[in-house]
């Protein structure tokens, strides 16, 4: 099953006057084994990276999100968020250029400001 990602990205040519207006696009794959899930992420990254967030604990979205969210607000570009399966073990993972590119990181671990630091370094590596 080929996961399709929003265009919402790419469009987001205004202005938003705070990171809460800023809409990172979902695909939501919870129904699709893990790897699935990876190798669709990784197809979206020729613009910007994408981010992988399996084992999903709903306590951890809202700082997840808002901490892509901000990256995007300070011009760190994010292609979309994919959700994988909850039942599969924590993991939050980013894909650069078609490959994964930061180590598997404990989502209930690491905090907002540095998951958008992460980001924000990720695209400076890979697209600037």
């Amino acid at each position: 099953m080929m996961l399709a990602v929003p265009n919402e990205a790419a469009a987001q040519t205004a202005h938003p006057q705070s990171a809460a207006d800023i809409r990172v696009p979902v695909s939501e794959a919870r129904d699709i084994e893990p790897n699935s899930v990876r190798f669709s992420a990784a197809q979206f990254t020729e613009d910007a990276p994408t981010v992988v967030l399996l084992g999903g604990n709903r306590t951890n979205w809202p700082k997840i999100r808002d901490a892509l969210r901000q990256a995007v607000f300070e011009g760190y570009a994010v292609r979309a968020i994919f959700i994988g399966p909850v039942d599969a073990p924590p993991s939050l993972e980013i894909y650069a250029k078609g490959h994964h590119v930061t180590r598997p990181i404990d989502p209930n671990e690491i905090s907002g400001p540095e998951l958008t630091e992460l980001v924000r370094d990720v695209v400076r590596e890979y697209y600037r």
